[in-house]
């Protein structure tokens, strides 16, 4: 991100579908089509956005991938004219006065093994929304309201493919808990490395799990925990509930205290906007020193675990279509890690299927490094690559595994 108007600290306006209900738009309705039809407004939001102070603003193209849009039936646009279209709305409408961000979002689709979309599959949607809007002209990508680790993860694989700047934020209780019960902390581990350019949380879809829109303030111990260990730009995205626009700046400053470095406007107001604006032009983030922690973390599927010095690892684990009884059992045995041999490139794809069920860090073990790059595409964690009983050279292997963020040993 070596543009000048993506200088940190960073205002990114813009969003979803909440921000055009007061324009008329249905909970029902699908937003992107809808925001086509309304092109004025989109370009009219867009510059209000611009004049309020964001470097960036999103334009609506979130649920403008392939599954939503085939749900939609037919007559409508295809999915690059559609998120073409939106993003040159968008354009129109900052003339230049910032960036301009595709969003990519939720598919509607479960990715095994809670579903039956393979995740190469899912990480083609992405890849081609994401190719569509760069080469709509993007100037970065924007990855929100995805609700698992999982499908962000396959976004993220697509989305690195058309090389844009990707910032990610997901939605977080008060807890650092994602809608699917996962570790936020485990999620940025699993995520920063993968080549994204900024990670953090998002309150505005935590309605949907029954509680109440989360107050920025009541992100402070999550973003505490989250700054220790964030090796990019930490990320809050914030809305503006009930609080006046000098109320929200201030919620905001604390947040940028922690160790906050960009802030999103959901669905804020332009008055909103501009008061974070302000508040951002003269917060000193050269005097904000968060001291990272002194350890590696690992992470499986959902939680975090301490890398030490000498880890013990599990026997080797063969991989097939039935070691559920094989994982579960080995779990409940004393060592610091699994370590799984992975021979062919089916390997990795059939203990992905059973990773859920490992509550421990895992290691992979190979003599292929196209086996271990499938295991390694397939598991949803930061894993260990095992290096003292391979044959291939540590460069290779090291390589390999930078590709997925996983640390070689």
């Amino acid at each position: 991100m070596d543009d000048t108007r993506l200088s940190l600290p960073l205002l990114l306006g813009g969003g979803g579908h909440p921000l055009y209900e007061n324009a008329g738009i249905s909970q029902e309705a699908y937003l992107p089509v809808w925001a086509l039809r309304q092109g004025k407004l989109v370009s009219q939001l867009a510059s209000d956005w611009a004049k309020a102070g964001c470097q960036a603003v999103c334009a609506p193209t979130g649920a403008a991938n392939g599954p939503l849009l085939e749900a939609q039936g037919s007559g409508l646009p295809g999915m690059r004219e559609l998120n073409a279209s939106l993003l040159e709305l968008t354009k129109d409408g900052v003339a230049e006065q910032a960036l301009v961000a595709g969003v990519l979002s939720d598919t509607g689709l479960d990715c095994e093994p809670y579903g039956e979309e393979e995740l190469t599959s899912l990480i083609s949607i992405y890849s081609h929304q994401a190719s569509a809007l760069a080469e709509a002209g993007a100037d970065l990508l924007m990855i929100e309201g995805i609700r698992s680790l999982v499908e962000c993860r396959a976004a993220v694989l697509g989305a690195r493919r058309v090389q844009l700047p990707i910032l990610v934020v997901l939605p977080s209780d008060d807890q650092g808990r994602t809608p699917w019960d996962e570790d936020l902390l485990a999620c940025m581990v699993v995520l920063q490395d993968l080549g994204i350019h900024g990670f953090g949380v998002q309150t505005i879809p935590m309605d949907h799990l029954d509680g109440e829109k989360l107050d920025p303030e009541q992100l402070i111990p999550v973003l505490e925990r989250l700054a220790p260990y964030a090796k990019l730009p930490l990320m809050a995205f914030i809305e503006p509930n009930q609080l006046s626009p000098i109320q929200y700046a201030h919620q905001a400053a604390r947040l940028m205290r922690r160790g906050v470095k960009v802030l999103g406007g959901m669905n804020a107001s332009p008055s909103h906007l501009a008061a974070l604006r302000h508040m951002m032009d003269t917060f000193d983030i050269s005097r904000i020193k968060v001291a990272p922690a002194d350890y590696e973390l690992l992470a499986a599927c959902k939680e975090v675990y301490f890398l030490g010095d000498d880890l013990e690892y599990s026997q080797p684990v063969e991989c097939g279509l039935d070691m559920a009884d094989t994982l579960m059992e080995l779990c409940h045995e004393n060592f610091d890690a699994l370590l799984i041999q992975v021979d062919t490139p089916d390997d990795g794809y059939h203990f992905s299927l059973n990773a859920h069920l490992v509550d421990l860090p895992v290691a992979f073990e190979s003599e292929s490094l196209t086996a271990l790059e499938s295991a390694l595409l397939h598991y949803p964690g930061k894993a260990i690559v095992v290096s003292t009983s391979c044959e291939i050279e540590r460069e290779d292997l090291e390589t390999v595994a930078s590709k997925y963020g996983a640390i070689v040993l």
